[in-house]
């Protein structure tokens, strides 16, 4: 272990004297294990996709979907937007050398925690069939909702130990539950369900056993964080400034949940599950886009809500620019191979009856990217204490998105409800940077930003005479263009020359990543 990771993992009030360098390199290495465990996460998480739609086919598949999404909505009021005021307030008491007040935020997060998400968990599990009648017309939904509604605790106190870890930087606990051993065992406990001849049962009895050994598995490692947990300390609560923070947050989560699951939701109303399971293809693939932007959130975070403590707004800024370039740059090649290649890469994915989610599948990625491409900056404002401008954010985007969801999915199916989500997703994050650049006077691109730019356009013109030329139409084909058009764009980008602080970080990600799987 060298001196930086050392340093990563210190309980002291160390961040006051490093540097930017130093703060940049540890950004790099944390962003390189949570994109090392993203990889894992998302294959794990990819290849339980495929096992499903191809086992299930796209009606039980859509049931599936219908009960992630309603338990998702729900969980989300269950947390009460205490997992982002674990980050939040453990980071800053952190960088203070403030252990009791450390203690006194998690056990309150954890007592909320378990008291909301138990009450969810009952109400759920009482209007499961009300819900699956009433308003999907399935009656077969109804199990699965009950299944669901009993994961949620579990799901709520995973989040919330998940969160700490962050706090304190320990990326390598974070993702090795939330991306590593959670997705794991699902997708082998559902492997399993299916040689023993269990179908979509066998599906919602994994999703629920693997969170409850998962949330076992994040308290576990709370413990060995912080073991001061545990001690005779004497924990400081301030109860009123967390939930000031919290509750706002609580309602940027639900507005941003129902963001992320109306148009399934609506979709499951007017239409039926089979519609629901080809979007929820499109959306899956979509969702890998931010592979990378999640990976440098998971680190940064923490470290923004200490700089912003200590009103180190420049530094601030040039983390944020460098976050956003490194983030858009490694997105570009999947961006385009997704958005290019749709049609072939669903089919050959998901089973040639998915064949219909391409289109769906286009719009979404295109409005990922462009998430990506203005960077963290929700997190940002949550983490500076701007969430009520969150809140109204995920408001009148949310009331947005349902009215274009109501008003498209009747017509236009899943294609509709991609139009509405891709169309909502975009304005977000146009509102998010004027916003930043209005409060902060800060913005996320630098001069260095032209270059990925530059290098995904040439790129650009290369996949599509591929497209052109070749039929993406085997496993090993789709693989082959992959890494073409990866290794052209990084030919192309390194032609046009990165700055010296990217070489240097590159190679501290590269080496942090090979560490991990090597």
């Amino acid at each position: 272990m060298d001196a930086t990771d050392s340093a990563i993992q210190a309980n002291v009030n160390f961040q006051g004297e490093e540097s930017l360098e130093k703060l940049t390199k540890r950004i790099a290495k944390g962003g390189g294990v949570a994109f090392a465990g993203g990889i894992v996460g998302n294959i794990l998480g990819f290849g339980l996709n495929i096992l499903l739609g191809r086992v299930l086919g796209p009606r039980d598949y859509g049931l599936y979907a219908l009960g992630i999404s309603v338990s998702g909505f729900v969980r989300s009021n269950a947390t009460l937007g205490l997992g982002q005021g674990v980050i939040r307030f453990c980071s800053m008491y952190r960088g203070e050398g403030d252990k009791a007040r450390i203690k006194g935020v998690i056990l309150s997060s954890l007592l909320f925690s378990a008291i909301s998400s138990f009450l969810m968990s009952v109400f759920l599990f009482i209007f499961s069939s009300l819900i699956a009648q009433r308003i999907f017309h399935s009656p077969e939904l109804t199990p699965v909702l009950m299944v669901f509604a009993l994961s949620l605790p579990f799901y709520v106190l995973l989040g919330v130990s998940i969160s700490f870890a962050v706090s304190f930087q320990r990326i390598d606990f974070q993702q090795g539950v939330q991306n590593v051993f959670r997705p794991l065992l699902n997708l082998v406990l559902v492997g399993l369900a299916f040689m023993l001849g269990f179908r979509l049962e066998g599906a919602i009895c994994g999703f629920l056993i693997s969170g409850m050994a998962s949330a076992g598995l994040g308290l576990y490692f709370l413990r060995k964080i912080f073991p001061e947990i545990k001690s005779m300390l004497k924990p400081i609560f301030e109860i009123k400034r967390i939930l000031r923070y919290s509750i706002p947050i609580f309602f940027i989560n639900i507005s941003y949940l129902l963001l992320s699951y109306t148009d399934r939701i609506i979709l499951g109303y007017f239409k039926d599950a089979k519609d629901v399971g080809f979007y929820n293809a499109g959306s899956i693939l979509a969702m890998q886009t931010t592979l990378f932007l999640s990976a440098f959130i998971s680190i940064s975070s923490p470290i923004v809500a200490d700089l912003h403590n200590r009103k180190k707004i420049k530094e601030l800024e040039n983390i944020l620019k460098r976050t956003t370039r490194w983030a858009f740059s490694l997105t570009v090649p999947i961006f385009l191979f997704l958005f290019i290649f749709s049609n072939s890469t669903i089919a050959l994915v998901f089973g040639y009856a998915f064949r219909f989610s391409a289109p769906i599948l286009a719009i979404l990625v295109f409005a990922q990217f462009v998430n990506v491409s203005v960077g963290p900056l929700g997190m940002l404002l949550q983490m500076t204490g701007r969430q009520d401008v969150e809140f109204y954010n995920g408001l009148i985007l949310l009331i947005i998105n349902v009215v274009l969801n109501i008003w498209l999915i009747p017509i236009y199916g899943g294609l509709g409800a991609a139009i509405a989500t891709g169309t909502s997703l975009v304005l977000i994050h146009i509102a998010r940077l004027v916003e930043v650049c209005k409060l902060f006077r800060i913005h996320p691109y630098d001069i260095n930003f032209i270059k990925p730019v530059v290098a995904g356009i040439i790129t650009a013109f290369f996949a599509l005479i591929i497209a052109l030329l070749f039929d993406m139409n085997r496993w090993y084909l789709m693989i082959a263009f992959a890494f073409a058009i990866f290794l052209f764009y990084t030919i192309v980008l390194l032609m046009i020359g990165l700055d010296k602080v990217d070489k240097e970080i590159l190679y501290v990600a590269k080496k942090k990543v090979f560490d991990i799987f090597l």
